[in-house]
């Protein structure tokens, strides 16, 4: 299974994943052109990956976090992520 759901709404998103790849984390990529936003966080609500990173306009450099278990979010620098994920 993965450990993450990332839902890429910028370009900056793919560089996410690859840095993501490379710290060992398996992550599921949204990076569908063809569909807004709302669709793709349905779909993540669907799938049920514990944790979603949304990279975006709206959060600058950071990753929002956001876990399945938890309706609050948080902005984390890419470090911060790769380091709670390694856990």
């Amino acid at each position: 299974p993965y450990q993450v759901h990332l839902v890429g709404l910028n370009e900056k998103a793919e560089e996410v994943y690859n840095k993501l790849k490379d710290s060992g984390i398996d992550v599921l990529f949204d990076d569908r052109a063809d569909v807004n936003a709302g669709v793709k966080f349905a779909d993540a609500d669907l799938i049920g990956i514990p944790v979603r990173l949304v990279v975006s306009n709206k959060t600058g450099g950071q990753v929002e976090w956001k876990e399945r278990s938890n309706e609050s979010t948080e902005l984390l620098d890419l470090d911060g992520v790769i380091n709670r994920l390694s856990k």
